[in-house]
């Protein structure tokens, strides 16, 4: 999708604000089509081949939102699904009112929105039907010197890797399982001389001890599997991260299975671990200084099969901490128990994991939102300040610890559900995983612990934010690739 110079050819798109609307000597088509420069307010003249977009906010009143303000991400998209219905392909960026602050990050933002906001998946359709538009960008001089070749490179390599996470997310579970993740990543991932791959499977995992994991996938065709990817920077390794997704590619519920169509959709279980796929291919593409980057996700199949694994068993984890399972529907958490207890291991500076993982956070916060629970304040303050610069919905979730109680177990260290029910399960599954970070609580003896810590966490629970109807910034059905900016960007804060 090229970003070039003028094209007088293209339909020009003027950013405006109430106040300079008289200046444009349109002021009484403007009144007669009731435009007023409100944001995301937008007038299309086919005869002038122009479009005027909105970007007034009102502020005054008080709000304690820090995401009521203008996205630059989501105002890209708005604009070309005004067009969606039209032939249009060819825009070009004519004006910014300067009365708008505007720089260089607004305009890579205007830009990705506009990419993110005309691709489709369209995979599975006849070719004569793809609804994807190749889009063709150009802007005007008054915008040289924000948008160099790197930063043009920089917006290509985010919205490639957006696509990536939403074509995963999307796909059909027969094309996206355990063995198939297996080769996706070796082909994006396999030829980049600054990552290492390994790739288990499910011998190795059952060598390593991974039960929980084993024990979800046993039902399916689909071994389970493992991916640990390990991103070198540049230069001395100042910061270590370890992300985890979870990778549950299809959730029939197992025994306990999803009844009154909840079973559909379950192929977007794996938006966790896509995400985290994506954000280290993001991440090695760009390139870091001084910060190395692990990526650990196990990929299981949650079936219904005569072995499958049932409700009443008690499975010991890698940490050695036992699980009692109460509903084999709750099957993510066990994934990401193993993958963050793993991660422990290679003695990260931060934590961060990203799942689908409870209808309690939509119940709580919405589609709209991705849940941020940590044990760690200052982490959890410093990337949540990167959703609220990159736009990402988000809210800061507390894990009160005298719910803590209501994941232990009886005759188990832990359980797998709440005993408190439906009652802040997104609160109670954070709450859950938190025993996997924190290597005091380890009981393997195969995993040797020299100075037993709790690591820095942060917990992502996208369950909502990650697939919807168009409650995102692209304002889309389906895959959003929420939560990777704002991720990207903090790792690059850090790394300085």
């Amino acid at each position: 999708m090229p970003i070039s110079p003028q094209n007088p050819n293209a339909i020009k798109i003027n950013l405006v604000t109430k106040e300079n609307l008289a200046s444009l000597d349109k002021t009484e088509l403007f009144e007669s089509l009731k435009f007023k420069g409100n944001y995301k307010q937008i007038v299309f003249l086919p005869e002038s081949k122009q479009i005027f977009v909105g970007v007034s906010l009102d502020i005054s009143n008080k709000v304690f939102d820090p995401f009521f303000k203008v996205d630059f991400f989501n105002l890209g998209a708005v604009i070309i699904n005004s067009l969606a219905k039209t032939k249009i392909t060819q825009i070009q960026l004519e004006y910014v009112d300067s009365a708008t602050e505007f720089n260089s990050k607004n305009l890579q933002d205007l830009v990705l929105g506009m990419m993110q906001a005309s691709w489709n998946f369209d995979t599975y359709l006849d070719t004569k039907k793809a609804k994807t538009k190749q889009l063709e960008i150009s802007l005007n001089s008054s915008f040289d010197g924000l948008l160099d070749p790197n930063k043009i490179t920089e917006i290509e390599i985010f919205n490639t890797n957006l696509n990536l996470v939403r074509t995963l997310v999307e796909s059909i579970p027969e094309d996206v399982n355990p063995e198939s993740m297996m080769k996706l990543i070796q082909e994006n991932l396999g030829n980049k001389s600054n990552l290492k791959l390994e790739l288990w499977d499910a011998q190795k995992l059952q060598e390593n001890k991974l039960n929980s994991v084993m024990f979800v996938g046993r039902a399916s065709r689909y071994q389970p599997t493992l991916v640990h990817a390990t991103l070198t920077p540049k230069g001395e390794i100042k910061h270590k991260i370890c992300l985890v997704g979870k990778g549950v590619t299809y959730d029939s519920g197992g025994l306990d299975i999803k009844t009154e169509g909840h079973m559909k959709t379950m192929k977007t279980d794996m938006a966790g671990s896509a995400t985290m796929f994506g954000i280290i291919k993001t991440l090695a593409e760009i390139g870091l200084e001084n910060t190395e980057i692990h990526w650990i996700s196990a990929f299981a199949e949650n079936m219904v099969a005569p072995n499958s694994y049932k409700a009443d068993d008690v499975i010991t984890s890698y940490s050695g901490q036992t699980i009692e399972i109460l509903n084999t529907d709750a099957e993510g958490r066990l994934l990401l128990a193993d993958c963050l207890s793993l991660a422990t291991t290679f003695n990260p500076d931060y934590i961060i994991d990203a799942a689908t993982l409870t209808g309690a956070c939509v119940v709580a916060l919405s589609e709209r939102y991705t849940a941020l629970m940590s044990n760690d304040k200052q982490f959890s303050d410093s990337l949540f300040s990167h959703f609220v610069a990159e736009n990402e919905n988000a809210a800061q979730v507390i894990l009160p610890q005298d719910l803590k109680e209501e994941v232990a177990g009886t005759i188990s260290d832990l359980i797998n559900t709440s005993k408190v029910g439906r009652q802040a399960g997104h609160i109670t599954a954070g709450l859950f995983l938190g025993h996997f970070v924190d290597q005091k609580l380890f009981r393997n003896p195969d995993i040797k612990l020299e100075n037993p810590k709790e690591f820095s966490w942060v917990h992502l629970d996208i369950a909502g934010s990650a697939f919807n109807n168009k409650k995102n910034s692209i304002e889309h059905n389906g895959a959003t690739g929420q939560s990777l900016r704002s991720i990207v960007s903090w790792v690059r804060g850090l790394d300085g």
